[in-house]
Parts: C-alpha cells; sequence; structure tokens
C-alpha cells in the first residue's frame, strides 16, 4: 500500500472516530428536554385528545408518535396547547423566607411574577400563595390581572423569618381541589430548603398533595442564598412532570420567569381515534428518545400527569460546547471528510498495483495465476484481495485456519477458507447492523446470533451427510476392491477400477488418491489422507489393514472382506442404537422447539400480554436467559442420546 493511501485511510479512520464521538452528542436532544403527558380525554373515541408537555425544539414534534395498547395510531391533528379550546389555572408559591429580603431577591422575583401574570392569556387564572413560618393566600384564583399585582406588590419577607416550603406547596395543591376543566400548574419560586413546615408536612405530603391536584410542578430555584432543597423538588416533578429553572440574581432571574412562560405555553394537544370500546387503555407518547405513558378508562376523562414517572432524555457526553449548533456543524464536517477520505482511500486501493518486491518476483516464485484460477477467487478487487490476506493472516495466527479448510473440503465446497472466513464475517456484522437499525434490539440480537450460528451448521451438515454417504457406502467399496484383486488387479488398478463403479462422494475420493498415485505419492498415504478428511476411523482402520499387509504378506483380498463384513456388523450395530434412541432425539427436538413455538403463539394471540418481554430491560434479560437455558438443555440431551460406537 503506497504512502498517500496509508495516510488517505489513517486520516478517514481519526476524522471518522471524530464523527461517531461527536454527531451523538450534537443530536442528541437537549438535557432540559421533557415529556410528560397533562391529560387524556377519552369521551369521544373518535377523537381522543392527548394533552402533553415537551419543552423541546418544536421541529423535535415531527417524530410524534402515540401508541395505544402498543399499537401504533395515526395523529389527526397535532396544536398547541394555546391555541386550543383549554386553559390553565396556575398557583404561583412565593418564598418570604428572610434571605429573601437581602440582595433585592424579593424585588427581582416580583417583577418577573408581574411580567408573568400580565401575559395572562384569555380563560386562564391564576392565585398567589407566600409562605415564610406560615402559609398565607395573598389571592385565590381570578383572571384580573390588576387583583394578581396588587397581591404580588404587597407581599413582604420579614428579616428573620425561615421557609415553609413543603406547606406551601401543599397549600397550593388544596387549592387546586375544586373542579375545573381548566389544566392545573404548580409553580414554587424558593431560595432555601424547608425549616418551618408543622404538623408532620414534608416532602412527601407535598408530593402526595401534588399528585393528587392533577398538576405539574414547576419550580424557580434563586441559587444566590443557601440554595433550594433540589431532590425534593425533583422528587415532585419525577411524579408530575414539569420543569425546573435556576437563577441567579437581577437578570437571571427575570430570564427565569420568561423561560418558565415559554415552557408553560410548550404544551401540546394531540388528537386520534381510538380502538378501545371499554377499560383501561394504555397510551404511550414518544418524541424522540423520550417516551411517556399513562392510562385511562375507554369513555372517560383523566388528568393529571402522575400514572407514570416522567422519562428523561440521557445526559450527552462531551464538552457542553459541542452540544448545540456549533457542535452539529462540527460533526457534519467531520462526516463530510471521513466520506471523502475513505471514499479517497477505496480509489486508491481498488487502482493502485502492488508495487513491493514480492509482487516482482511472484511470477518466479509461485508461478503465473492461471485466468481460470482468477476468475474463480471470490475477491476480484485489490481492495477485497487485501481484506482477504489480512483475514487469512489472522486466522493463520489464530490456528483456526487449517479447521476451516478441513470442513470445506469435508463438505465439498469449493471455496478458500481466508475468502470463506472474510464473507462470512463481513456479511453476519452488516446484516446484523441492519436488522438493529430496523428491527429494533431484540430483533437485532436474534438476527446477530443466526448470522454467526446458521453458516457453521450448515457446513458441518453437509460435511456430516456427505460422511455418512461415505460411510455407508465403503463396506460396497471393500467388497468391489476385494473382487477386483480376486481377478488380478494390482492395487491401484483395482482402486481406479472401483472409482468408476461407486457412486460420489466415495467415487470421488477415490478419483483423488488415483490422481495422488500417478502423481507420485504412495496409495496408503493418499488413502490414509481421505480417511482423515472425511473424519472415517473405519476407512483408516482399512487402510492400516492394507498398509500391514503389504509389509507382512497375506491375502489381501480376503482381508478386505473381513473388513468389510466387520463393518457391516458395527453398522448393524449403529442402527440398533439409532432405534432405540430414537424417542430420546424426538423427545429433545420436541422440548426444545416447545418455549419456542409456544411463545410465537402467545406473542401472535396476545401481543398485549407479551409485550413486556420485548419493551422492557427485564423482559429482554429473562428473553436472553430463557435462551441460554434452552441451548444449555438442548446440548445436554443431545449429549445424554449420542451414542459413539
Amino acid at each position: 500500500m503506497r504512502r498517500r493511501t496509508r495516510l488517505a485511510v489513517a486520516a478517514g479512520a481519526l476524522a471518522s472516530l471524530g464523527a461517531l464521538l461527536i454527531a451523538p452528542t450534537a443530536s442528541a436532544q437537549s438535557e432540559e428536554s421533557m415529556l410528560a403527558i397533562r391529560s387524556i380525554d377519552g369521551t369521544d373515541s373518535k377523537n381522543v385528545q392527548v394533552t402533553f408537555l415537551y419543552t423541546g425544539a418544536p421541529q423535535d414534534l415531527k417524530s410524534l408518535t402515540v401508541r395505544e395498547d402498543g399499537q401504533e395510531r395515526k395523529i389527526k391533528e397535532l396544536t398547541n396547547f394555546s391555541k386550543a379550546e383549554q386553559g390553565q389555572r396556575t398557583v404561583y408559591v412565593v418564598d418570604l423566607s428572610g434571605s429573601m429580603g437581602d440582595d433585592g431577591a424579593l424585588s427581582d422575583v416580583k417583577e418577573g411574577l408581574k411580567s408573568t401574570v400580565g401575559g395572562l392569556a384569555a380563560g386562564d387564572e391564576a392565585a398567589v400563595v407566600s409562605f415564610s413560618d406560615a402559609v398565607v393566600v395573598e389571592t385565590g384564583f381570578t383572571d384580573n390581572v390588576d387583583q394578581l399585582e396588587s397581591a404580588i406588590d404587597a407581599m413582604a419577607a420579614p428579616t428573620d423569618g425561615k421557609g415553609a416550603t413543603w406547606s406551601g406547596v401543599s397549600k397550593a395543591a388544596k387549592l387546586l381541589d375544586t373542579p375545573s376543566e381548566l389544566q392545573p400548574n404548580i409553580v414554587l419560586v424558593t431560595d432555601g430548603k424547608d425549616d418551618a413546615s408543622r404538623d408532620g408536612v414534608d416532602v412527601d405530603t407535598a408530593r402526595a398533595s401534588a399528585v393528587a391536584s392533577g398538576a405539574a410542578f414547576f419550580a424557580i430555584e434563586l441559587d444566590h442564598a443557601g440554595g433550594a432543597d433540589s431532590a425534593g423538588i425533583k422528587s415532585i416533578m419525577d411524579r408530575t412532570g414539569g420543569a425546573t429553572f435556576t437563577a441567579a440574581k437581577g437578570p437571571g432571574t427575570a430570564k427565569a420567569f420568561k423561560d418558565l412562560a415559554a415552557t408553560m405555553q410548550s404544551q401540546y394537544v394531540a388528537t386520534y381515534e381510538s380502538s378501545a370500546v371499554q377499560g383501561q387503555v394504555d397510551v404511550t407518547v414518544a418524541v424522540g428518545n423520550l417516551e411517556r405513558s399513562a392510562s385511562y378508562v375507554a369513555g372517560a376523562n383523566v388528568q393529571g400527569a402522575a400514572t407514570a414517572e416522567v422519562v428523561k432524555p440521557p445526559d450527552g457526553f462531551g464538552p457542553k460546547w459541542l452540544q448545540g449548533k456549533f457542535g452539529g456543524a462540527v460533526g457534519l464536517a467531520l462526516v463530510g471528510l471521513a466520506v471523502g477520505l475513505g471514499a479517497y482511500a477505496l480509489a486508491s486501493l481498488a487502482s493502485s498495483t502492488d508495487e513491493s518486491l514480492n509482487a516482482v518476483l511472484r511470477p518466479y516464485s509461485e508461478g503465473p495465476v492461471s485466468p481460470d484460477e482468477a476468475d474463480g477467487a471470490l475477491a476480484q478487487t485489490a481492495l477485497l484481495q487485501r481484506a482477504v490476506e489480512l483475514t487469512e493472516e489472522f486466522a493463520e495466527r489464530q490456528g483456526f485456519l487449517v479447521k476451516v479448510e478441513r470442513a470445506l473440503e469435508r463438505a465439498d465446497l469449493p471455496l478458500r477458507a481466508a475468502e470463506a472466513l472474510f464473507f462470512y464475517g463481513a456479511g453476519a456484522l452488516l446484516v446484523s447492523l441492519l436488522a438493529l437499525a430496523l428491527l429494533g434490539f431484540v430483533a437485532g440480537l436474534g438476527v446477530l446470533v443466526l448470522t454467526v450460528l446458521v453458516p457453521p451448521a450448515v457446513v458441518n451438515f453437509l460435511a456430516n451427510s456427505r460422511g455418512k454417504k461415505f460411510q455407508t457406502a465403503l463396506p460396497d467399496t471393500l467388497n468391489l476392491l476385494s473382487g477386483s484383486l480376486r481377478a488380478g488387479y494390482s492395487l491401484l488398478q483395482g482402486v481406479e477400477a472401483v472409482s468408476k463403479e461407486v457412486n460420489d462422494p466415495m467415487g470421488q475420493e477415490l478419483r483423488r488418491v488415483i490422481t495422488e498415485a500417478r502423481l507420485g505419492r504412495e496409495i496408503e498415504d493418499a488413502m490414509d489422507a481421505v480417511a482423515e478428511r472425511m473424519g472415517s476411523a473405519d476407512f483408516a482402520w482399512a487402510v492400516m489393514a492394507i498398509r500391514i499387509q503389504r509389509e507382512v504378506g497375506g491375502n489381501l483380498s480376503e482381508l478386505l472382506l473381513t473388513v468389510a463384513d466387520t463393518m457391516v456388523h458395527r453398522e448393524r450395530l449403529r442402527r440398533d442404537i439409532a432405534a432405540l434412541t430414537a424417542e430420546g432425539k424426538i423427545s429433545a427436538i420436541i422440548l426444545g422447539l416447545l418455549p419456542v413455538g409456544l411463545g410465537l403463539f402467545m406473542w401472535m394471540s396476545n401481543p398485549t400480554y407479551m409485550a413486556p418481554l420485548g419493551a422492557t430491560t427485564l423482559g429482554h434479560i429473562l428473553l436472553l436467559a430463557s435462551l441460554v437455558s434452552l441451548l444449555i438443555g438442548f446440548a445436554w440431551m443431545k449429549k445424554i442420546i449420542n451414542i459413539k460406537i
């Protein structure tokens, strides 16, 4: 391989590695993206409405899918919540502990609250609850902006007050207990941990109240004081849905309220036609790598996102500056560079000639390659030939190249061992990757197992089938050879005569013996090679008898008849044992196929019941464990009933 080609290959490999490392980082959804189901209105089965919160980019909704009981449903309409005929009722829970009076933090919060309620949409309602040592309802639900702003202006933080955070959240949840068709929300604004809640109220109580209210939980955590109870806030959010925003004082607080308003408007209504008539219906909403599940009863309306845990996107890896548009541009550039350099390297490999000293001296050391031999090779291009050479070197170092050659030779497959190994490995890899991409992990794993196990199994089957035919024809062949020797033929002449009378593979192997003997090889050695190639111990014993007879003398014809008669008796014993173990063999086959067949039947007859096996991590583990147990049991039974003679 020339220097510039090696450089191109190396550069292409480095660019590909960089693209593989950066592309997933750049293309991953934002770590702040969140998906939560707010409500499901199933009163009209032809127009089931799923209201959900998605905080990612709106263009991601092109990949939105809705599945009902595992079956994907066609989305008839997708609208933004603000454009739907629904509204929101939000309780703002504000921390008025002593630390909120420091550095103008409360003033920043008031300005942010007033800007938020000032943009109250038609049909929306809001309420304000404050807490320090005690919880105070500043104003109940109203759509009057002036009333809300007055309540906000009236709030004041005592200099030494503590914070009853979870009592404030519980009070907000109780305000939402009154029936309403509006979507409920709770927004907590705090800068510290709970140190004043009484009467056994804690984070578990607050979480239970929020879940019962059906509200989504949002939080603005101010980081200028000791810091909010992020773990407790997250525990409520994980059960109800929502989002959290961290803010510093001044412009940071204003931006947090602006992001909060945008997030609360990032709610959508997906409408689809349901096939459910009655009973509980499981609904799954998926956007990209986010997925959320909930349940409702056919014909009913369910509020709240507390039916399942919120599924967050996996955290991206790599530096933060790569997780954005710049990282995407860098990833695309590296992908393009990798493709270009890879194409150049392939073109160089395919068009280049081997200019090494070995290539120049090869016609003198190995002789010219015949056109027939060149046309018969599977690897016709320089690139494939080089790949086959590397495969051959690796297999030879590992010590299994000779085993593969013997297996192919015994199966009478006209393939070079190195070519067979290369195309076997490349084919298994490509088919498995394609199955993983198109069919998913479980099906891809099954295809990988099949592509790895089936080709060797086919080769072994062909080899064993050919070996059985050879073994079956052996007694008749020895009888014919004995008759030829009685007629006055020499051993070589007798073998040649018999090779024309018997069927393949016996005839084919005997003709090979004749060819090797004419080229100068001892006939006993050539026949020993047949016994080793076909894996026939009986033929090896026959050759051993011929070798001993030719050394010590005697009647070779009678000897061959005796050997043939012994083989007939051995074959009769072998068939008797096969008949006695037939019940065990069929039992092993039935027991091995029964779990697979029963599982497929149950999967087709009741897919909902079997769906967790293919859709959950525990299901994947159980499937893998059952497959391993099945293979171990089948191998064990096969070992028991396989009696060698």
